[in-house]
């Protein structure tokens, strides 16, 4: 069985990691597994897409030629939403790989167009990294735009490509399932749940104390993690509400340090010592980010399956997170993190002080999310499911 993804990137945003994190896994298991992407970080050779010349500089311009068409609903700089216009004229790795199934993931940016489904002549599976496969051009709800008329031409002509077809929608959170079922373009269509896998070899525990001298962050007292691709720049990520809380807590004088990793400036947090781990390309630097730390903070406003909150697990940190989404599939409430009220920095506030005022339930609460991690999460629980799942499409 051969196994091709599509995917913009293989190693740039949270959807492309996890879509490359599961093509290794297949490998791994012996699936002849390969991906296809429109720009190519990685030096894998497994993994298809333009390295250098002509075909390399339009890959990086297919994505702003493809935004032109949000101009006239004053989209352009709204990148919570894709029109995906822009067509593909070169197939010629479907045609040299010939696989048996093709599992579609995050597309936008000006990889495939909405009607791509016309040139595959093989079985479609499509894990939903956010709403866009099922709704206009929006990637989440009550982003701007969402009643743009270019949102309901696509969203009716996404419906009508889909009908008939035999695709089979990969949600990674029940949240995401249950927005694909209620939408008009996936109603029809079957959804199965399975969460993005992630190798627990690579994210797993590493002593505090070595993983702080090793990443250069101090030793004297508690440390809170932020981090995502976006870093603070991204408002759905909820950094400002982080930043509110830890304020709330270290007025309550609460000794801790605030830990962030990917883009963005934290800004000015008055007394509190923030430390910037920038951009962590490697997964070893990422777990040993989340090792050093006592709390992750996860304030996302809105999210599926984060990969933050799952790598913390693995890790064996507990999360301070929001219910919100896909999150409360990976948090436990009270169990392996806490689970507060949306946009609720008092709640996060008191949650993040009760854990750095009990490192017993800190360590409680971590070994409980790893062994959650290892049961819901690692590509040794997820990769057969997979397998089932691409078994049953052909």
């Amino acid at each position: 069985m051969k196994i091709l993804h599509l995917s913009t990137f293989d190693r740039v945003n949270g959807a492309s990691i996890a879509a490359y994190r599961l093509h290794r896994g297949l490998l791994a298991s012996g699936v002849q597994s390969r991906m296809w992407v429109q720009n190519k970080v990685s030096g894998d050779p497994t993994v298809y897409g333009p390295s250098r010349g002509t075909a390399k500089y339009w890959s990086l311009a297919r994505p702003w030629v493809d935004r032109l068409a949000l101009l006239p609903s004053g989209n352009f700089d709204n990148y919570l939403a894709s029109a995906s216009w822009l067509p593909r004229l070169d197939w010629r790795v479907m045609k040299r790989w010939k696989p048996d199934v093709v599992h579609v993931h995050w597309i936008q940016g000006g990889f495939l167009p909405v009607d791509f489904l016309g040139k595959i002549d093989v079985p479609v599976c499509w894990t939903f990294h956010d709403e866009w496969p099922f709704s206009g051009i929006c990637h989440y709800p009550s982003v701007r735009g969402e009643r743009s008329r270019r949102d309901g031409r696509v969203l009716r002509r996404k419906s009508r490509l889909y009908s008939g077809t035999k695709m089979v929608g990969v949600a990674p959170s029940a949240w995401m399932a249950s927005r694909a079922t209620e939408s008009c373009a996936w109603k029809e269509l079957p959804v199965e749940v399975i969460p993005n896998p992630i190798n627990t070899e690579v994210f797993h525990p590493v002593d505090r104390a070595v993983a702080r001298r090793l990443l250069g962050l101090p030793d004297d007292k508690p440390l809170i993690l932020f981090g995502s691709e976006a870093g603070t720049n991204d408002p759905r990520k909820g950094f400002d509400l982080l930043r509110s809380a830890c304020q709330k807590v270290g007025g309550e004088g609460v000794p801790f340090g605030l830990v962030c990793f990917g883009q963005g400036d934290p800004g000015d947090l008055g007394d509190i010592p923030c430390h910037s781990l920038g951009w962590l390309g490697d997964e070893s630097s990422l777990s040993l980010a989340y090792s050093a730390a006592d709390v992750v903070a996860l304030p996302s406003r809105m999210d599926n399956l984060p990969n933050t909150g799952v790598e913390a697990a693995a890790c064996g940190r507990p999360v301070v997170t929001f219910g919100t989404g896909g999150i409360p599939d990976i948090v436990e409430d009270g169990k392996t993190g806490f689970l507060c009220p949306v946009e609720d920095s008092d709640a996060l506030a008191e949650s993040i002080s009760r854990l750095l005022g009990s490192p017993e339930l800190v360590k409680e609460m971590g070994k409980a999310a790893r062994l959650r991690a290892e049961m819901l999460f690692s590509t040794k629980a997820l990769v057969p499911k997979f397998v089932k799942m691409y078994e049953s499409a052909q």
